[in-house]
């Protein structure tokens, strides 16, 4: 049973994995088959043999010992991997303009634009299980070499525009080392090391000559099968996509292929909106846009999309508008505590549930350690989520005592507010909310609660506290408790000069409502309301009073009014 489990699992490599990259991994989905060395095939008819004959810049100095190899390939895919041959040819119809292009403008050989069909097929999704990824099947680290950004936003190998100018770079520079386009495919195939040993070991001028002497080398620095195999079955795809009507198979029509523009996309610009804006549906724009790994683009930088050139002006209009871009103020953040939830994401940072799993696709629930993209201002530390928990922050007192126990270590006679908290209603710090706008809200100062709740800096008390809020209080002669001067009015009571809630001494005479200065801020790349509010230590609910501005229409540059 497990002989025959081994067997299976060899053969789906062989018809899964076969040619290795250019590093030395297996790629998957180009024309990996192993070609059979006995030829049982009919012998070609005339028409196959006046195209097999054909040459360009690439196949052009083929010696004779060397086409015994490529007609055997040549046979294969216009017989037996005739299927394969043809999908791959329809496949690559769009793309082939393009990688043409790019080699002619660099004085290569168009030819090098068949390389991606042996490759992948050319199909831009396809990933191997060594981890070449895209059309031209880049290994990590040479995509990075060659200018492939690799991140938890984006994977450029599987850009098939980025990555044939990628793949020219890399050819160019496998030509300048070995001398010759056979070589040079090879040394794509295998690396360069592993063609360079070869080379000196064998004394070979060139691919050819260092097959043929491959037996001088020891096991581990000679060729590996699919290296031997991999220029000539190249060599054959060319000769046939040159062919292709002349072979019986459907023409195709590269400079007629619908055109694709790439397009400048801001950070945290909505792909999914893109999309409707298009009127495409996102399988559809995904096949253009692989390389982005996430709902939205990269929040931290400008990068690109592409779309079908006849959706162009849908597409500018919706990138330049204000609504294209609502994740600019998202950023990757690690979950630091498994008791966390979106639920309680939520609840810290104000977004719905929905909207913060809409950006996470594929992360129902969260576990300590992992990636998720949430708001910036968001605080994601384990405390955070303790406090939310009604479990007090480390480092602060624990509410119910704190109070009570500040009161009574108040020295007597002190000239200190005193504060009592027995009373008293809850609150639960909400993300929009800093201490000064609950102190307002209930019509008592911020000392106050700082001295009920054990609380030495305002600034680190998190979203999710909750905070016991003073049932009465006042200075020394106030004559008058905080429960009492809300209950009189029905409403929170401004506070007058001295501190003191409701009215003066003088009962007659209504207290002086308390100064205000007023601040102009100048909005900044990438602010929130939120990130604005905690910086002046106000309310998001202020800020919207005061400027009649939402994160809507929340705009860089635009002057904001403070008053404090």
């Amino acid at each position: 049973m497990a002989r025959l489990f081994f067997l299976a699992v060899v053969c789906c490599l062989l018809l899964a994995g076969g040619c290795a990259s250019r590093q030395g991994g297996d790629s998957g989905g180009g024309l990996s088959m192993s070609v059979p060395e006995e030829d049982t095939s009919p012998p070609l008819t005339a028409s196959e043999t006046a195209a097999l004959n054909t040459t360009g810049q690439v196949d052009k100095n083929i010696p004779e010992s060397a086409m015994a190899d490529v007609t055997r390939q040549y046979k294969y895919f216009l017989r037996k991997g005739r299927p394969t041959m043809s999908a791959s040819s329809k496949r690559a119809e769009q793309f082939l303009a393009y990688a043409k292009r790019v080699f002619r403008s660099r004085g290569m050989p168009e030819d090098l634009a068949y390389l991606a069909i042996v490759e992948s097929g050319y199909r831009s999704e396809v990933r191997s299980p060594a981890g070449a990824a895209g059309a031209w099947q880049f290994m990590p680290y040479t995509g990075q070499k060659y200018g492939l950004n690799q991140d938890w936003w984006t994977d450029e190998r599987l850009d098939p525009f980025k990555s044939t100018e990628a793949a020219a770079d890399y050819l160019q520079k496998l030509y300048g080392d070995f001398g010759d386009w056979p070589t040079a495919v090879a040394a794509y195939n295998a690396g360069e090391g592993k063609i360079g040993r070869a080379k000196q070991g064998t004394g070979g001028r060139d691919f050819f000559e260092i097959k043929s002497r491959n037996h001088m080398l020891d096991d581990k620095a000679q060729l590996r099968d699919e290296t031997k195999q991999y220029v000539p079955r190249y060599l054959a795809v060319t000769k046939i996509m040159r062919n292709l009507p002349q072979l019986g198979f459907d023409p195709i029509h590269p400079d007629n292929a619908p055109g694709v523009l790439r397009l400048t996309a801001k950070p945290g610009t909505d792909l999914a909106a893109v999309a409707r804006a298009c009127r495409m549906d996102m399988d559809e724009f995904s096949a253009f846009n692989r390389h982005h790994k996430r709902p939205m683009t990269d929040t931290s930088r400008t990068t690109y999309i592409y779309v079908p050139a006849s959706r162009e002006r849908a597409a500018q209009a919706f990138l330049s508008s204000p609504q294209c871009a609502p994740y600019a103020g998202w950023a990757p953040s690690t979950v630091a505590s498994s008791a966390d939830s979106w639920d309680k994401i939520s609840r810290r940072c104000g977004v719905p549930v929905a909207s913060l799993r809409a950006a996470n696709p594929g992360n129902p629930y969260l576990k300590a350690g992992e990636t998720v993209l949430v708001p910036r201002s968001v605080n994601m530390s384990a405390q955070a989520v303790a406090a939310l928990d009604a479990k007090p922050a480390k480092g602060q007192a624990k509410a119910g005592k704190s109070g009570n126990e500040a009161a009574s270590r108040e020295p007597q006679g002190s000239s200190a507010r005193v504060v009592a908290a027995n009373d008293g209603p809850k609150h639960t710090l909400r993300a929009d909310e800093t201490l000064s706008s609950v102190a307002r809200k209930y019509g008592v100062s911020v000392q106050d609660i700082q001295q009920c709740n054990g609380i030495s800096d305002p600034h680190k008390v998190h979203a999710g506290a909750v905070l016991r809020i003073p049932a009465q209080g006042g200075g020394q002669g106030s004559g008058q408790s905080h429960g009492q001067a809300v209950a009189a009015v029905g409403r929170p009571v401004a506070a007058g000069p001295d501190g003191r809630l409701g009215k003066d001494r003088d009962k007659d005479k209504p207290a002086k409502a308390a100064k205000t200065s007023k601040t102009t801020y100048t909005v900044q790349a990438n602010d929130t309301l939120w990130k604005i509010a905690r910086t002046y230590n106000v309310s998001v609910d202020d800020l919207k009073r005061w400027n009649s501005v939402d994160e809507k229409n929340l705009r860089t540059g635009a002057r904001l009014v403070v008053e404090q």
